[in-house]
């Protein structure tokens, strides 16, 4: 049996061989894994880039996705926990790129669509509930009123 270092220095120098080949640069593994930005590129071992999201123009669209937390977040709401509907709305507008939209949720623009008075406080339960992966409290403290969307894009000026 081989020593641990000339079996190391074994594999190192079939590995530099193999990449320096031709044939080598001819073959590579399918791109399976996310690039990671901060990491350099490995030859051989393509990795997949991920496609940018679109900001939104408006959030009233991805807001939509709440509408079944109507009900958990009316003012005097005999619902006790959020359905799940709600919190697969709650979590798909963060994972679809609207994540700015949280906003507003948090200051209440919310409303707009709801059929009801919202309860802020359920509102702000919806972390715990739904298992988020962020804080909505922790939201509100950073969010400026100019930094997201409007809730509705305004209308075209009248003879355009």
């Amino acid at each position: 049996m081989m020593a641990p270092s000339k079996m190391s220095f074994l594999i190192a120098s079939l590995i530099v061989f193999a990449a320096a080949t031709p044939s080598a640069m001819a073959f590579s593994f399918p791109a399976i894994l996310p690039c990671i930005p901060f990491l350099p590129r490995i030859p051989l071992f393509p990795c997949i880039e991920p496609t940018p999201l679109k900001e939104p123009t408006e959030c009233r669209t991805p807001l939509l996705k709440m509408l079944p937390c109507a009900g958990f977040l009316a003012i005097n709401s005999s619902v006790a926990v959020p359905p799940s509907t709600c919190c697969e709305g709650a979590n798909a507008v963060g994972m679809e790129g609207a994540a700015i939209c949280y906003c507003r949720v948090v200051d209440g623009e919310i409303q707009q669509i709801l059929p009801a008075p919202m309860n802020f406080t359920r509102m702000f339960s919806l972390t715990d509930e739904c298992g988020l992966h962020f804080r909505l409290d922790a939201l509100a403290e950073n969010c400026d009123g100019d930094g997201a969307p409007p809730m509705t894009l305004p209308s075209p000026p009248a003879g355009n």
